[in-house]
C-alpha cells in the first residue's frame, strides 16, 4: 500500500491531467463555436440566395399563370368561333340536303306521273 505522500502525488498528477483535459476541452469548444459561426454565416448566405431564387421563380410562375389564363381565354374564343362556323356550315348542309331530297321527290313524282300517263293512255 502506498503511503500518504505517494497518494497525494498520484492525486496531484490526476488533477493536473484533468486540468489539461479541461483546458483542451475549452479550446475545442472555442474552435467548435468558430466553426458553427462560419457554418451559420454560410447557411444564411445560401438561404439569402435561395430566397432570391424563390422570388424569381415566383415571378416566373405568376407570369406563366397569367400567360396560361390568356391562352385559355384565347382558346375558348377560338373554340366558340369554330362552333359558330360549324353551326353555319351545318345549316348550309341542311339546306342543300333538303333541296336534294326535294329534287329527288319531284323527280320520282315526275317519273310516276309519266308512267301513270303511259298506263292510262
Amino acid at each position: 500500500m502506498a503511503n500518504l505522500e505517494e497518494r497525494v502525488n498520484i492525486v496531484e498528477a490526476q488533477s493536473d491531467a484533468h486540468a489539461r483535459a479541461i483546458d483542451g476541452l475549452g479550446s475545442e469548444i472555442r474552435a467548435l463555436r468558430t466553426e458553427m459561426g462560419a457554418l451559420r454565416t454560410e447557411l444564411r448566405t445560401e438561404m439569402g440566395a435561395l430566397r432570391t431564387e424563390m422570388g424569381a421563380l415566383r415571378t416566373e410562375m405568376t407570369d406563366l399563370r397569367r400567360d396560361m389564363v390568356a391562352g385559355d381565354a384565347a382558346l375558348r374564343s377560338e373554340i366558340n368561333e369554330l362552333r359558330g362556323e360549324m353551326g353555319r356550315r351545318f345549316d348550309v348542309m341542311d339546306q342543300k340536303f333538303l333541296w336534294l331530297a326535294g329534287t329527288q321527290v319531284a323527280t320520282l313524282l315526275a317519273v310516276i306521273g309519266v308512267l301513270a300517263g303511259a298506263l292510262y293512255r
